[in-house]
């Protein structure tokens, strides 16, 4: 006699509870767990229950290190739960499993994937005002770029991240946020050893020290197993490298002891890599030898490429340090082929998705307008030159060509419901520079800076000079929140620039930069806008982004004139 359709539910609430990752269950039995409630649910035809269990296999699945399952196993799921009302119940379902979909993608070098996703999570908690929700997020997008082996990036994302919303966060996402924050600045002691001076390798590995301290310090009692053996893991190896042998291995040993008790395979290969350094270190090469030729046995196929990349390394220097010569070789090519294969992967990605799939679709957009204008580009060649659009000292865009652009593009982004941002740049005491050394030198420093803004611009951006040491950029396809990214990395090249003068070697120079974006889609109240954010800016002390809050046309108009900024 078959089980009545309520033995069915029943045994579907006992599988969901086996299942959930916040209960007790070990990740391996979880997954069984959530396969049968899956089965379950699609039997009792219960759309709810099963993509809430599709979405728990996938988290169960990443904590063991089955990256490729979740990769195949995560889009059918994450399309049931952006479809209401699932989008709406299962919510929280939905951006944990985007969070484990980006990490998988990222252990698996899918880096274009990795990335599309983690800038769809933060542009889903954006305007949400959720601290908690908006680290998480960080968080995700920064790892990203950690596995991609840019930790610069990484470390200043999520540091700014904490700054950001840390305050405002639970304690809970406070301590996941500094423990990654070490994990990324060892990631960037690693790049950086043998290759930079030593005390910006210090420098580094005192970052990961104090963030990795805070994070093992508010570790609760008794501590969640995965926060124990991540905070415990990413300490010791600090700590392991700061010369602190027997406080590292005590740590190491424990997060391992954890970790092989809940089954976390990835994390058990992770720390199996930093005990195989420890031994090295202790001048044990042989041990060191043995622990990552049976590591990379044991992950097969399934190995993360940056664990994979650790433990051929150690391998490396333990055959380096045994004099097998051939064996080292060997080893050493392999971790070569594997950081080009991922330089390649990552450049690749950044090509297809530089910082956001919305300046992919601006793209598309793009090709699409130029085939519709390609039978008036002699006309607009000739009216260009006409008007006269171009800035005599920079070649830079003037403000007739700013107007006439802004009239092409504004009503298309606002038609098709694309993001724009404008953004006032302005030299900050530019008057000084040229009281100081002469004009001339002013007109080459201006020049340089103009030359520096659009090597740092995409090609469909408008960039005009537009008045004296002020500068317009209208950015077609960038969100706020991504156009604030890029004014501050811009801010921050320029401040680090050297080459404004050769005559001057010493002349530096910073900008102050006033950041608005749409609606309204009409330049001259964008204008306004940004012209306030750059009053602000300048009056809370230069050389930093301010952005406009978005306001009515009739706010607008109150906005002080340029010349009154007093710069």
């Amino acid at each position: 006699m078959s089980p009545l359709p309520d033995d069915h539910r029943r045994r579907l609430a006992a599988s969901l509870a086996l299942a959930d990752p916040a209960g007790p269950t070990l990740p391996e039995a979880a997954c069984v767990a959530a396969r049968a409630a899956m089965a379950l649910a699609q039997a009792l035809d219960q759309p709810h229950e099963a993509a809430q269990a599709g979405a728990w296999l996938c988290e169960q699945l990443l904590r063991v290190g089955r990256h490729a399952d979740v990769l195949s196993m995560a889009p059918p799921v994450l399309q049931a739960l952006a479809r209401p009302p699932l989008d709406q119940t299962l919510a929280s379902d939905r951006f944990q499993l985007m969070r484990a979909f980006s990490m998988a993608a990222c252990e698996t070098a899918h880096f274009d994937r990795a990335l599309d996703t983690a800038h769809e999570l933060v542009r889903l908690v954006s305007p949400l005002g959720d601290a908690n929700a908006s680290l998480k997020a960080a968080f995700t997008l920064s790892a990203c770029f950690e596995r991609m082996g840019d930790s610069w990036q990484a470390s200043r994302v999520l540091g700014e991240a904490l700054r950001l919303h840390g305050p405002a966060a639970a304690p809970a996402e406070q301590l996941v946020a500094q423990n990654a924050l070490c994990a990324f600045s060892i990631g960037l002691f690693h790049r950086l050893n043998g290759a930079a001076p030593a005390d910006e390798v210090q420098a580094a590995l005192a970052r990961a020290r104090e963030a990795g301290t805070r994070a093992y310090e508010g570790l609760p009692v008794p501590p969640p197993p995965q926060q124990e053996v991540a905070i415990c893991g990413n300490l010791g190896e600090v700590l392991m490298y700061d010369g602190q042998s027997e406080a590292a291995l005590a740590l190491l040993q424990r997060a391992q002891a954890t970790a092989e008790a809940r089954g976390f395979s990835a994390y058990i290969w992770r720390l199996g890599t930093t005990l195989a350094v420890h031994d090295l270190l202790q001048g044990r090469p042989e041990l060191t030898l043995q622990r990552s030729q049976a590591l990379l046995a044991e992950m097969g196929g399934q190995a993360p490429i940056q664990t994979a990349i650790r433990a051929h390394h150690a391998a490396y220097r333990a055959c380096r340090a045994l004099g097998r010569v051939d064996e080292a070789l060997q080893h050493f090519e392999t971790v070569e082929r594997m950081e080009r294969q991922r330089a390649t992967q990552q450049l690749r990605a950044q090509s297809e998705l530089f910082v956001t799939r919305t300046e992919a679709q601006h793209a598309f957009w793009q090709a699409d307008q130029a085939r519709q204008d390609a039978q008036t580009q002699r006309a607009r060649a000739a009216e260009f030159a006409a008007h006269a659009e171009r800035d005599a000292l920079t070649g830079l865009g003037n403000r007739r060509h700013f107007d006439r652009r802004c009239a092409e593009l504004l009503p298309a982004l606002q038609r098709d419901q694309e993001a724009v941002a404008l953004v006032l740049v302005d030299i900050d005491h530019f008057k000084i520079i040229n009281d100081a050394h002469g004009h001339a030198v002013g007109d080459r420093a201006l020049v340089a800076l103009a030359a520096l803004l659009r090597d740092n611009t995409r090609s469909g951006d408008v960039l005009v000079r537009y008045g004296g040491e002020e500068f317009v950029l209208v950015l077609p396809g960038m969100p706020s929140g991504l156009a604030r990214e890029f004014c501050e990395r811009l801010r921050e090249r320029v401040a680090a620039h050297a080459g404004f003068c050769p005559e001057v070697p010493e002349l530096r120079m910073t900008i102050s930069l006033g950041l608005a974006a749409a609606p309204p889609f009409d330049a001259q109240n964008l204008l306004k806008a940004a012209d306030l954010a750059l009053y602000c800016a300048k009056h809370d002390g230069r050389n930093r982004v301010r952005v406009a809050a978005q306001a009515s046309a009739a706010d607008h108009a109150t906005v002080l004139a340029p010349d009154h900024h007093g710069r």
